[in-house]
């Protein structure tokens, strides 16, 4: 019965406010719009004709309130905006016409939004990862959101409340979330022991191998590894080549540490040479046994195949990835992956904090190390003799659980007291302490103060659960309970008093901009603050303390995620068999590398154009040897000069960019071209026409056709020709990225995409339909310098709707146009359009 109440409950109506009347401009539209349109539109877009399945006399009647009128008049804008239409062999309007219709188009535009956005106030739900950090802030634990089904996207980012509904299951997951998070939460009784089990994998290679460990016989398998003293050696990644212990159940529930004690053992080119010679010689003299008379072939074969291993970068070994994986009931999960960089005289010990459950359990260690599997090595990689990055494992170990302090902070949090004073209470104290926790609770899961009737209502839960003979701490779940599923803890509510648009009150505020910011709820001194009511006067003092607060962390990684495509990294891979190179760790790589960017540009005030072009790049040793970029050691990421003739620097040029928008056996200028409108200049390019298609795998006529040589074909085609011809220059200049985002300077069509000597080379260059003429990625970053005022409207605009947690409309962009002017006038760097975007009117009004 309880949980339909909260299910009821959570049916809010939206707040209605009065409205202005949008009255369509009849005169202006016979006056201005309709002679324009005949004269100049209705060639190509009438009776007769309709170019695009388009009619100016039937698909842009005078209503802007229609949304589909709307976007028929916004398109409108554009084409007349971009001079793409009339087409060039049609009469031209003249400057002072086209304006005229597009100011009456866009005045008209804005009035029906206007009047439209002041209809509805729309409540914004938190998504899942504002509701993890949220439960992480207000509650103190590490609450797994994976449960939850993914947010939609709206213009690009998942906070857009229009997209953010709630389904009676997202419901029904919320309740029982609240029950998972009180259980996690809180505890009783005295604190659980800490266990140590430690294991020595060398002391056997099969399951019959068994340790003992409070009265359980737990498996310790060394794996077909060999055994270097008090080591095992893990060499490669394979499914008997790993350590494990499992079939085991720890007694209690919470954090544990996993423990390993391990060193590396890196091979240098002069090793790897020799024991490649090695097996290569053996190959040699195999065959010159069984036909001497090849043994010209056989000898070049062998000279090819040394040069191979003398010269190919992926040799330049790194440090090995030990990947440490979790088992719980049967579902395994990656809990740790890192370079090991321990050596044999200084081993190094590892820690790795996570969450077991008293079910059935179990670890695993690998070396994840991959080396790209060419034709010159594949066959001997699994050679004992093959020389590869080793890790030496001497022994693991597993403690727990692990508590700061008991009661844990959790529970200190929730009942502010210890968990034995509430049950010796008598009633009336216990209902005053109940009120207490209940009161405290609820100001800050609100995140503002609350009245007693608020509280008077979920106390109510607490006193029917306690009449029933429930003990203090069983009975307080209730009501704690409900306020995790209630609207005004799930949404961030902004109420509305009947007004047209009012200014936000300081809690509203601090919420805003925390989540903002934070993803998460305001802190203690943020609220504060705004208890005061001094907020508005502190805004750029908090601002700057909190984007130097490590939680701002969540807004590097969430708004560069969204705006640059992040989460799509890995969606559609690279080949394998055509890019070895790409493997789980660049993978990881190009990610971090695209918001470490960020966050050094963010962090040290640089200018906002490094994003379209910079001297530098923000990497790791991986990415330095996929790069080709010397000298870089360690996985964690710092900001590196680009050398000469490294084509790198600014967000064209990430591994990350080129991977999404390719298709994983080749490149797409079509995509690229696309991301770089959308992401860069800010520029919709639309969909594409109907039946479109994709360009043709082949060319009849040319053995070797490009990707280049096949999309011109297929532009060709007039219904393609308009769109194409602003998105693929673009795209050209970066054609020698290939699919994994490795520079090259052929198309390779050999054996897996090998490229040979006779391969065509790369033509990079590139026209734009203005004339501009440019070369290459370089090229590219110079004419995307002298857009800056496109640029710095894109970040803008698309920060500012993610401030907003709402799509911009027409009426918005004199905001986002003041905003890019004072970053032209004052100070080009992320801070600054932060705090002028907090300043601004659109994000402190309702």
């Amino acid at each position: 019965m309880l949980r339909m109440c909260f299910i009821i409950g959570m049916m809010l109506p939206l707040a209605v406010t009065a409205q202005d009347a949008f009255v369509a401009d009849t005169q202006g539209y016979q006056q201005d719009v309709v002679p324009f349109l005949t004269a100049y539109c209705q060639a190509c877009h009438g009776a007769e004709v309709q170019e695009g399945e388009f009619r100016v006399d039937q698909n842009l009647p005078n209503d802007f309130l229609d949304l589909a009128s709307k976007q028929h008049w916004s398109e409108v804008v554009d084409v007349l905006n971009s001079h793409s239409m009339p087409p060039e062999d049609e009469k031209q309007p003249s400057v002072d016409e086209v304006a005229k219709v597009v100011d009456w188009i866009t005045s008209q535009m804005v009035k029906a939004e206007l009047s439209r956005r002041d209809s509805a106030i729309v409540l914004r739900r938190m998504n899942r990862q504002e509701y993890k950090n949220t439960i992480r802030d207000l509650v103190g634990i590490d609450f797994d959101v994976s449960g939850f089904p993914e947010d939609p996207m709206a213009d690009g980012f998942d906070n857009n409340g229009n997209a953010l509904t709630l389904s009676p299951l997202l419901m029904e997951l919320y309740l029982n979330a609240a029950e998972r998070i009180l259980d996690q939460a809180l505890v009783s009784g005295e604190q659980p022991p800490v266990l140590k089990w430690r294991f020595e994998p060398e002391s056997g290679d099969s399951d019959r191998n068994r340790v003992e460990y409070d009265d359980q016989r737990l498996i310790v398998n060394g794996g077909n590894n060999r055994v270097e003293g008090d080591a095992v050696v893990l060499r490669f990644d394979g499914w008997d080549r790993t350590i494990n212990v499992r079939d085991f159940r720890l007694p209690n529930d919470g954090e544990y540490i996993i423990r390993i004690k391990a060193r590396a053992v890196v091979p240098n080119r002069n090793e790897v040479v020799a024991a490649a010679q090695e097996y290569l010689q053996e190959r040699l003299d195999k065959q010159m046994q069984e036909n001497p008379k090849g043994e010209k072939y056989h000898r070049n074969a062998f000279d090819e195949n040394l040069e191979h291993f003398r010269t190919n970068r992926i040799y330049d070994y790194g440090p090995p990835r030990l990947k440490v994986v979790k088992n719980l009931g049967g579902t395994p999960s990656v809990v740790g992956d890192m370079d090991v960089t321990g050596t044999i005289d200084e081993p190094q010990l590892i820690e790795i904090r996570t969450n077991f459950k008293s079910i059935k359990a179990g670890i695993t260690l690998n070396n994840s190390y991959s080396i790209p599997k060419e034709l010159e090595n594949f066959w001997m990689q699994t050679g004992d003799k093959f020389a590869r990055p080793e890790i030496w494992v001497d022994w693991f170990e597993i403690e727990g659980p692990m508590y700061a302090s008991w009661p844990p902070e959790s529970h200190a949090r929730l009942l502010l007291t210890s968990p034995n004073t509430s049950s010796s209470l008598k009633d009336t104290a216990k209902n005053e302490a109940a009120k207490e926790v209940i009161g405290t609770f609820m100001k800050r899961a609100y995140r503002r103060p609350v009245s007693s009737a608020e509280v008077a209502e979920k106390f109510e839960l607490f006193k029917q659960a306690s009449e029933q003979g429930q003990e203090f701490q069983q009975a307080i779940r209730l009501p704690i309970i409900a306020v995790l599923a209630s609207p005004k803890f799930l949404y961030l509510t902004e109420s509305s008093d009947g007004s047209k648009r009012r200014k936000l009150d300081d809690y509203e505020l601090a919420s805003r901009l925390s989540y903002f910011l934070w993803s998460s709820m305001p802190d203690d001194e943020l609220l504060a603050v705004a208890k005061t009511g001094q907020l508005k006067n502190e805004l750029k003092q908090q601002t700057a303390r909190m984007l130097r607060d490590p939680k701002s962390a969540e807004f590097v990684i969430n708004f560069s995620d969204q705006w640059l495509g992040l989460r799509a990294v890995g969606a559609n891979p690279p080949a394998e068999d055509l890019y070895p190179k790409y493997d789980r760790h660049l993978e990881v790589s190009i990610i971090e590398e695209a918001r470490a960017f960020f966050d050094h540009i963010m962090r040290n005030d640089l200018d906002l154009m490094n994003f379209v072009s910079s001297d530098f790049v923000v990497i790791n040793e991986r990415l330095g040897r996929f790069y080709g970029i010397p000298d870089v050691r360690g996985d964690h990421f710092r900001a590196v000069p680009v050398p000469q003739n490294v084509h790198r620097g600014g967000v064209v040029t990430q591994a990350a960019m080129l991977t999404i928008t390719s298709n994983g056996t080749r490149t797409s200028p079509v995509k690229r071209g696309t991301w770089v409108m959308k992401n860069v200049l800010g520029i919709d390019p639309g969909l594409p026409v109907a039946n479109a298609g994709d360009i043709a795998p082949k060319v009849p006529g040319i053995d070797k056709a490009t990707v280049r040589q096949r999309l011109q074909i297929h532009r060709e085609l007039a219904q393609c020709a308009r769109c194409h011809n602003n998105i693929d220059p673009l795209g050209f200049a970066l054609e020698n990225f290939n699919a994994a985002g490795e520079w090259r300077s052929q198309e390779g069509f050999g054996y897996k995409g090998r490229i040979n000597e006779n391969d065509p080379v790369i033509d990079a260059s590139a026209k734009m339909i203005d004339g501009t003429e440019f070369v290459g990625v370089d090229g590219l970053r110079e004419v995307l310098l002298q857009k800056e005022d496109l640029f710095l409207n894109c970040i803008t605009s698309k920060m500012l709707t993610y401030a907003l947690g709402r799509e911009l409309g027409i009426a918005d962009q004199p905001v986002v146009k003041k905003i890019v002017n004072d970053l032209q006038s004052d100070q080009r760097n992320m801070a600054y359009l932060i705090e002028k975007i907090i300043e601004s009117d659109l994000f402190q009004t309702k």
